[in-house]
């Protein structure tokens, strides 16, 4: 999929994408590391695929100024975009954060650019504060 495309889509439904690409990303990396019983698998992947952890890797990526400016304008649309979900378990600056991660993410899938998904998905995992527990 184009470029243009990927554009044409709403910052929530990019966030829709971007959490399933996410979400299997972290999924095999749990897995390379350690074929365990997947309850262990899925616990452990519930910590780095949630609100808190995703805005805290949102910040990290952010202030380290790697979002190109399209990414950047993406991220920003998604991190203001009118939500009308609710989270229980984070507060809706860090709902709102991981959505604009989500977004980014999924814009960048669609966008059909693997390589700079695959770097980005890294990125995600390695600044991950769930990555040291």
């Amino acid at each position: 999929m184009e470029d243009l495309r990927a554009k044409s889509y709403t910052p929530v439904g990019l966030a829709f994408i971007g959490d399933a690409v996410y979400t299997l990303y972290v999924r095999e990396y749990m897995l390379a590391r350690s074929d365990r019983p997947v309850g262990t698998l899925h616990t452990e992947a519930s910590r780095f695929v949630n609100a808190r952890a995703q805005a805290a890797v949102f910040d990290a990526i952010v202030g380290s100024g790697e979002l190109t400016d399209d990414e950047a304008d993406v991220a920003r649309r998604a991190k203001n975009a009118h939500l009308h979900s609710r989270t229980k378990a984070a507060s809706v600056t860090d709902y709102h954060k991981a959505t604009a991660l989500e977004a980014v993410l999924g814009y960048v899938h669609l966008s059909g650019d693997v390589d700079r998904e695959r770097h980005l998905l890294e990125l995600c995992v390695t600044l991950s504060p769930s990555r040291e527990a």
